[in-house]
Order: structure tokens, then C-alpha cells, then sequence
């Protein structure tokens, strides 16, 4: 894939994730304690958001790389950085987290990526050991999916426990027949 597109991606992904500092409904005292709070899922939403708003001449330009015939109209993944380092600023000014950065480091965490290729060379050793270590932790995994399944109780356990659980509800004083016949539907 063109650097372009993934570095496109990335500053969308960016601003993803401050859109979600700034409009977070939890209380965060600092991005720290901002990025101790969000979650894979979080993460995982943001960058399908962030690929949807991908533009169409940016995926289009990417492939003037491979046909080398034709010409770009724009720079791809490129935008206007000075802006979004304005927005980026003007977005931790409204959550109150502008003194934890300044514009030098907006600018350094926009750039991050730029040098970084998105892939790793490894030589065959390595391929060999990063293999055989995701085979173990499958095996791994395996085994305790097999563990986590024998624990689970039969239904007829289920069934005899759900019905003493009736038994104990209907001696209660705040037993409503309308709420023990929910729970009798169940």
C-alpha cells in the first residue's frame, strides 16, 4: 500500500482519537489517564471510521506508484498540517489539556509514522521463532478455551438451581406475583 494512504490513515486515526478526548463523557485529569481509559473496541471503531473517511483520490492517486503512466492530480495522504495542528490545539484548549502539550509535540506526534515503512524485515531465524512462539500460544489458548468449556454447568444443573431460586423468592416478603411469574417465564 502507497505511504500515502497509511499515513492518511494514521492522521485520521489521530484525529479520531482526539475528537474522543475532547468530547469524552468520563472525567480525565490528563491525556494519561485518558489513554488508561480506552479500550481495543474504542480503538478498533476509530480506525474503521478513520479508513471510511478516506477519500477516494487519495486511494486513487496510491496506485500512481505501480502505473507509473499516469499522473497525479494531488499529493496523497498529504493535508494541510498546519491546520490540523490549529484544530488539534483549539481541541485540548476546549478539554483543558493545552498545558500538557505544546505545538512542537502536536507536530512530532503528527509526524510520528512518517519514517516508519508499516512493515518489519526479518531474516529467516526470526521468521522461524515468531511462527513457532504464535503456534505455542495457540496451543496455549486452546487448551484453556477446552478448560473454560468443561466448566460450564449442564441444564439440568441450571434448571434445578433456577428452581430453588424460585423457591427462595417466593418466601421473601417483596415476592410479587407479577415479577415471579417473569421469572417462572424464564
Amino acid at each position: 500500500m502507497d505511504q500515502g494512504v497509511i499515513e492518511n490513515l494514521k492522521r485520521l486515526y489521530r484525529k479520531q482519537l482526539r475528537h474522543l478526548l475532547v468530547t469524552e463523557d468520563r472525567s480525565v485529569q490528563s491525556v494519561l489517564d485518558f489513554y488508561k481509559s480506552i479500550t481495543l473496541k474504542d480503538c478498533c471503531y476509530m480506525i474503521a471510521n478513520s479508513w471510511s473517511s478516506t477519500k477516494q483520490v487519495t486511494l486513487r492517486n496510491s496506485w500512481n506508484n505501480i502505473f507509473v503512466h499516469r499522473k497525479s492530480n494531488a499529493t496523497p495522504g498529504l493535508g494541510d498540517t498546519d491546520m490540523e495542528m490549529k484544530e488539534l490545539l483549539d481541541g485540548l484548549k476546549a478539554a483543558s489539556l493545552s498545558s500538557e502539550c505544546e505545538e512542537a509535540d502536536i507536530e512530532m506526534w503528527l509526524s510520528c509514522g512518517r519514517d516508519d515503512p508499516g512493515f518489519q524485515i526479518f531474516d529467516d531465524d526470526e521468521i522461524i521463532e515468531a511462527v513457532s512462539n504464535a503456534d505455542n500460544e495457540m496451543d496455549e489458548d486452546t487448551d484453556q478455551g477446552e478448560e473454560a468449556q468443561t466448566a460450564c454447568p449442564s441444564h439440568g444443573t441450571a434448571f434445578r438451581c433456577l428452581k430453588t431460586a424460585l423457591e427462595w423468592f417466593e418466601c421473601q416478603e417483596e415476592c410479587d406475583p407479577a415479577m415471579l411469574l417473569s421469572l417462572k417465564n424464564i
